[in-house]
């Protein structure tokens, strides 16, 4: 059997307090579990879950977020990241009602972010919509019922 390509962080529905799905690629996971402690990880996690509490997790009211293309940058720094700068890349799959994160990395500079990782994030996003990745089993959304 094969390694599962999609991890579910949170699911979204009745009697829970996300109102979206927050989904993360085990490539993304493993890409943070890389150069993040467990606790720099877990706080990562809770700024995803956070997102999936807002109503549109691309304009958030508490958390550091930007466009890049047709996906979505969620920056941190300091506090118990330090002495990281990381970048959270995540797409918004409106369908399935789901925060998906595309990849994890410890920004090196204070300007954009590099072409090389853009594209490996789009490519990421690409390989999701076209389902390479498969997708979790999960309940069908409220909101697309």
């Amino acid at each position: 059997m094969s390694k599962k390509q999609i991890k579910i962080g949170v699911n979204q529905g009745s009697g829970s307090r996300f109102l979206w799905n927050a989904w993360i690629l085990t490539c993304s996971q493993d890409e943070a579990t890389r150069f993040l402690s467990n606790a720099q990880y877990e706080h990562l996690a809770q700024q995803v879950q956070t997102l999936a509490e807002e109503i549109s997790p691309s304009h958030s009211q508490t958390c550091r977020v930007d466009a890049i293309e047709d996906f979505f940058e969620l920056r941190d720094w300091g506090g118990v990241l330090h002495p990281f700068n990381v970048r959270v890349f995540f797409g918004i799959d409106r369908n399935r009602t789901a925060i998906v994160v595309l990849g994890v990395l410890q920004k090196q500079n204070n300007g954009p972010t590099p072409v090389g990782d853009r594209l490996r994030m789009r490519r990421r996003w690409r390989k999701y919509n076209a389902g390479d990745y498969g997708y979790p089993d999960t309940p069908p959304s409220e909101k697309n019922t």
